[in-house]
């Protein structure tokens, strides 16, 4: 995808944000499994957010699966989101936590969900007794109202393809890594990039019992080639290792 799309001005208006309302990407509110970190394998309803503040893959690095909730060139970028006020989003999230016979969990992710974080600050008001998870590049430091939840942060290395001003906020780091529920998970494509994340971590203060790595891929086959590649290393350092199950459940789909 090289060119840019030219949307049309109904398209562009389309993106411009409102009070009371989120700016939800087109996969919405849905329910599945966790499929990556430490709640791996847990039910949860997740709502997807448009924007994004990095562009991950966009030079042909890696491909970034939720490209078209930032990429201009995408045309899904522009025609898929919409305006959800943020009552009738809980409505939606409680009805369908009815279909799982499971924990009140939700998983909220994007995009870049702290683009929209005073808004889910008065989404959760409605969710009162959820088990929140908010999925997040770590590069805006969280509100005092956020502090509860479970924070997914997944620090981007100099293999996404962003520059490092715009992907590396030690502070926001050292922030999220104080929080009680913090987990940071590092996407890998080579053993060398494992350095990269050992000067992140020491930079920032995370601790080693917090950190994921996971093999990047957009296949389960090349998940697995690339967790063989590196387990060893990851074990060395007394790191964590995660895949993207839900490659293995289910395939390469969008809403999973």
């Amino acid at each position: 995808m090289s060119e840019i799309y030219k949307p049309t001005q109904q398209e562009s208006l389309n993106l411009r944000t409102k009070d009371d309302f989120l700016k939800v990407s087109g996969d919405g509110i849905f329910v599945t499994r966790q499929g990556e970190g430490v709640t791996a394998g847990k039910d949860a309803v997740f709502i997807r957010l448009h924007f994004c503040n990095l562009a991950c893959g966009r030079d042909g690095s890696w491909k970034c699966d939720t490209g078209y909730t930032w990429d201009k060139r995408d045309p899904r970028f522009w025609q898929e989101p919409y305006d959800l006020k943020i009552s009738t989003a809980a409505t939606l999230i409680k009805d369908s936590w009815k279909e799982l016979d499971a924990e009140r969990r939700l998983v909220v992710t994007g995009g870049e969900p702290m683009l929209q974080q005073k808004k889910i600050a008065e989404l959760l008001k409605n969710l009162p007794g959820w088990t929140v998870e908010i999925e997040t590049n770590g590069t805006i430091i969280p509100i005092a109202d956020l502090s509860n939840c479970q924070f997914n942060c997944s620090p981007k290395l100099s293999n996404s393809g962003n520059t490092l001003g715009r992907r590396y906020r030690p502070d926001v780091l050292r922030a999220i890594a104080t929080l009680p529920n913090s987990w940071f998970k590092f996407v890998v494509t080579c053993p060398k990039d494992i350095q990269e994340i050992e000067k992140m971590v020491s930079e920032c203060g995370i601790l080693p019992e917090k950190v994921l790595i996971m093999p990047e891929g957009q296949t389960a086959e090349t998940v697995a080639d690339g967790a063989w590649m590196i387990k060893e290393l990851v074990i060395q350092k007394g790191w964590k290792l995660t895949m993207r199950n839900q490659l293995i459940w289910y395939g390469p789909k969008r809403r999973t």
